[in-house]
């Protein structure tokens, strides 16, 4: 009966723990959440009694936190890749196991170590795990808090992770006094979480100032509301784009730039045209700039084409300033994993294209000193490309996506808030638009200032400033997160020389 009661309020533990993180994805308001989470799991954790039941105290708490969090998924697959309901639901069930075994991983390793000095083994472990781990959708505990913009400050010297070690200490450091009454971790962590509020503070003040002094470029963004019945039939192709046309002539005037999404146009451009035929062009009476995204094609030694998925930069008489093809390609969506090896999977997943990664980052620059980084759907969700074009000179980040494949949900909320991070990084005006929402324009502060709804058709004007600020974050890259994994790695290592 002792043992039945242990077991119970271990479950009850992992449960409070999973819902806790999902509910600071699913809704953001709820972001304090996310600093208690850590506190029931690792009360679990210490629960177990041995390795295997810390792996199993990790999987039903990642279980219980990822699978309502990231439901959407198995819409998505359906009408991304499309797989039939039930192979997308198995696929899901797969990636959430798997997803899971990130807490898994945590849990065995927290057990080994302990609580450590002030307890802060726990962020050591799980900041390690969380920067290492190969997440399709990876997405950091730091990223539930975009609604505390001033914490959000210290991604320009440690990107999400900082956020991320504070938030899991202060959870650690509450299960010690809830377990043994030792205050002094929980006071550590609370003293790390003002010293990164103190930070922000600090830092606002400054890009504020630098933000003022540079000088504006008047962006237009266009978002049709395009869903993905009338994305994917071709009787609406020239439907779609006079929905653009039509919405773009109205702040042509206005503006300096227009933007477009992802794939507005679906007409197929070779890569060495300079000029767009009139066939080829999806605004013949553009007054100004656009940036639209659209298909992009290429000969080479083969008769089958490789095909891209490309951002155009045109004026207005139709000539290719630049073009940009993206690198990160989407499985199930823009291509097919492991179909090579296995055909059948393209029987089962028809929707799923057969695109080639473009092979370099680059900036798309406009006359009068805009260079801009263009990152296509996904590509603002990793790090890397937003840092490499900002290294490359860009002074204004873009994002042209097409989030409709998400439904009515969460994810493009959740995808806006993995994104808002490479502003912060990089201290550069972010403006984002897609297809059917959630456009938008994110400040260098890392703030939304400006979003159309999903669903909507509608358009945004705004003054984005032309910033050339150098971050540390943009020199040197996840130095912090490199660092405590060599601590976590080395930590590890000789505990388990003294358990041999």
């Amino acid at each position: 009966m002792a043992f039945a009661r242990s077991r119970a309020v271990s479950l009850f533990f992992c449960i409070a723990a999973g819902l806790c993180t999902a509910a600071a994805w699913l809704d953001f308001s709820l972001y304090p959440l996310a600093w208690v989470a850590f506190a029931p799991f690792m009360l679990a954790i210490w629960r177990a009694r041995s390795d295997r039941g810390a792996l199993l105290v990790g999987f039903a708490t990642g279980l219980v936190g990822l699978v309502p969090a990231f439901w959407w998924l198995v819409y998505t697959m359906q009408v991304f890749g499309g797989f039939p309901w039930l192979v997308a639901l198995f696929f899901y069930l797969c990636l959430s196991v798997f997803s899971a075994g990130e807490f898994a991983l945590f849990a065995l390793a927290a057990r080994r170590l302990g609580p450590g000095p002030l307890g802060i083994a726990a962020p050591v472990v799980w900041v390690a795990i969380e920067f290492l781990y190969p997440n399709l959708f990876p997405w950091r505990m730091g990223h539930s808090q975009l609604e505390w913009t001033t914490m959000l400050q210290i991604g320009d010297l440690t990107g999400p992770y900082g956020m991320s070690f504070v938030l899991v200490w202060c959870g650690a450091g509450l299960a010690q006094v809830i377990h043994r009454r030792r205050w002094l971790p929980l006071a550590a962590a609370v003293a790390a979480a003002l010293a990164v509020y103190s930070y922000g503070a600090w830092r606002w003040d400054q890009i504020t100032a630098v933000t003022a002094a540079s000088p504006r470029l008047r962006v237009g963004l266009v978002q049709g509301n395009v869903g993905i019945v009338e994305k994917s039939d071709a009787a609406y192709f020239e439907i779609n784009v006079e929905k653009y046309r039509a919405l773009s002539r109205r702040l042509q005037d206005d503006v300096d730039v227009l933007i477009w999404p992802e794939t507005v146009s679906h007409g197929w451009i070779a890569q060495s045209t300079t000029r767009l035929a009139p066939g080829e062009d999806p605004f013949p009476d553009l007054a100004t700039y656009l940036i639209f995204g659209g298909l992009g094609y290429h000969y080479e030694r083969a008769e089958v084409p490789l095909r891209y998925n490309t951002a155009f930069l045109i004026d207005g008489d139709a000539a290719v300033i630049a073009r940009y093809n993206k690198q990160v390609l989407l499985p199930f969506g823009e291509y097919l994993p492991f179909s090579s090896w296995i055909p059948f999977l393209e029987e089962i997943s028809p929707n799923s294209g057969n695109f080639t990664p473009g092979v370099k980052s680059m900036t798309l620059n406009l006359p009068g000193g805009a260079r801009f980084a263009p990152l296509i759907c996904y590509e603002d969700v990793p790090a890397g490309i937003a840092r490499e074009m900002t290294q490359l000179g860009a002074n204004v980040l873009f994002t042209i996506f097409n989030d409709a494949w998400f439904g009515v949900s969460m994810a493009p909320y959740q995808h806006e808030a993995i994104a808002l991070w490479r502003a912060v990084e990089n201290r550069r005006f972010f403006v984002r638009v897609g297809n059917a929402g959630d456009t938008g324009v994110i400040d260098a502060h890392g703030r939304i200032v400006e979003r159309l709804g999903l669903f909507t058709a509608g358009t945004l004007t705004a003054d984005v400033a032309l910033l050339d600020i150098e971050t540390f974050y943009t020199r040197h890259g996840d130095v912090f997160a490199w660092g405590v994994l060599v601590v976590a790695l080395s930590w590890l290592g000789i505990a388990l020389r003294r358990a041999a």
